[in-house]
């Protein structure tokens, strides 16, 4: 080996190093959000830089008084949407037909929030009837148009 390649070599073992810390990182943060009680598979549409919007997949987790939504393989630790059961406004839900012959249907849930602000989310129709049940079981006075 010459003077040259030695400094290549250690670059090269350590972004190799970074590279499995970083797969480590990500499957240990996975593991503890999808292990939690009341998680669940959830794609959310979200609005782009650019004012476009898209789906992305991820894991919705039911709390006392709030979602928390988690995307899929990303190293962040805090939720990236947060729906509190003071802000729902309003909530429609839709089922739609499987994409697939033998697939299973799924069930569009569209969250009105104080502001004007929407978020749109696709779930399994088990974790649908879930979420429903999670905002009528809200304590009176908890959600917006609630009589008193």
């Amino acid at each position: 080996m010459n003077d040259l390649s030695i400094p290549i070599l250690l670059v090269g073992i350590g972004m190799l190093f970074v590279v499995l810390v970083s797969v480590l990182l990500l499957g240990v943060r996975q593991l503890l959000v999808s292990r939690s009680r009341g998680a669940f598979e959830c794609t959310v549409r979200r609005r782009g830089l650019v004012g476009g919007s898209s789906w992305q997949h991820g894991l919705m987790r039911f709390g006392t008084d709030r979602l928390r939504w988690f995307r899929a393989f990303s190293l962040r630790l805090r939720p990236e949407v947060v729906l509190r059961r003071s802000e729902i406004q309003d909530v429609t839900r839709q089922i739609l037909p499987a994409q697939v012959e033998g697939g299973e249907e799924q069930c569009l849930i569209e969250f009105r929030l104080r502001g004007g602000r929407e978020v749109s989310a696709l779930v399994d129709t088990a974790s649908g009837a879930a979420l429903n049940s999670w905002l009528e079981a809200a304590p009176m006075g908890s959600v917006l148009g609630d009589a008193d």
